[in-house]
């Protein structure tokens, strides 16, 4: 019997490189030996709320596509859920020899490896309640459209921290996540168009807003030090 190893591939979680995001992620198809530039595969936006079990999804749903092996006679099986096989078999063995009822080691060996096979699709349902994901192509170049207009918010807000900016980098942040649920959902009806709408505009806004802020704030230059507010001093000390 012949092992082919092959890289696994599942609806949310496609063969390629996940780049990790403020907002989310975008996955790229992986290299390949002639050079091409990598394709969009997907773009992933992660619920605005900052949790514990959103940012613990977006690890899951970013992290590497495990590796799975083909069998000569059809069918296949991930390399983690072999190695728990064969662990559980050795443990099993070991625990007989040292005078465990066989019927009670049989039965972690047999749970062990279809418990690991079958709970990462489990994980990635779970976890995608807390990410909307688009892999269709039109889906994929309007986002990132989008995107590419939030990272402008991003950068400026980096450059030049302040209430204003972040205000805005959240405002957009929220905005991407309510137009990819709309462009995800099954059907859309008019009041729902017209929300698209006004949300693509408001993101143009925030866009332009961040530009105007970072060129302004750029032509200003440094604050002089006459203008920097005088050191705090206690009452009492000279």
């Amino acid at each position: 019997m012949t092992l082919t190893p092959r890289i696994a591939s599942t609806p949310h979680h496609p063969p390629g490189t996940a780049e990790r995001t403020p907002w989310g992620w975008q996955r790229w198809s992986p290299a390949t030996p002639d050079g091409a530039a990598p394709q969009l595969l997907q773009i992933g936006i992660c619920a605005p709320e900052a949790s514990l079990r959103a940012r613990c999804a977006r690890r899951w749903l970013t992290r590497r596509p495990p590796l799975r092996l083909c069998l000569d006679h059809g069918g296949s099986v991930t390399a983690l859920t072999l190695a728990t096989a064969v662990g559980a078999l050795l443990g099993m063995s070991w625990a007989t020899a040292h005078g465990l009822h066989v019927g009670i080691g049989l039965l972690p060996a047999i749970l062990l490896p279809l418990l690991v096979d079958h709970l990462p699709a489990r994980l990635d349902t779970r976890a995608g309640a807390y990410a909307c994901i688009v892999d269709s192509a039109s889906g994929l170049a309007y986002l990132q459209r989008l995107t590419a207009q939030h990272a402008t918010v991003v950068r400026a807000a980096r450059a030049h921290p302040g209430p204003e900016l972040d205000c805005a980098l959240q405002l957009g942040h929220r905005t991407l996540w309510e137009i990819a649920v709309i462009i995800t959902a099954p059907d859309r009806n008019p009041d729902t168009t017209c929300r698209w709408l006004a949300l693509e505009a408001l993101m143009d806004h925030l866009a332009r807003q961040a530009d105007d802020i970072n060129h302004r704030r750029a032509l200003d230059g440094p604050p002089a030090a006459r203008d920097a507010p005088p050191p705090y001093r206690a009452p009492g000390h000279p």
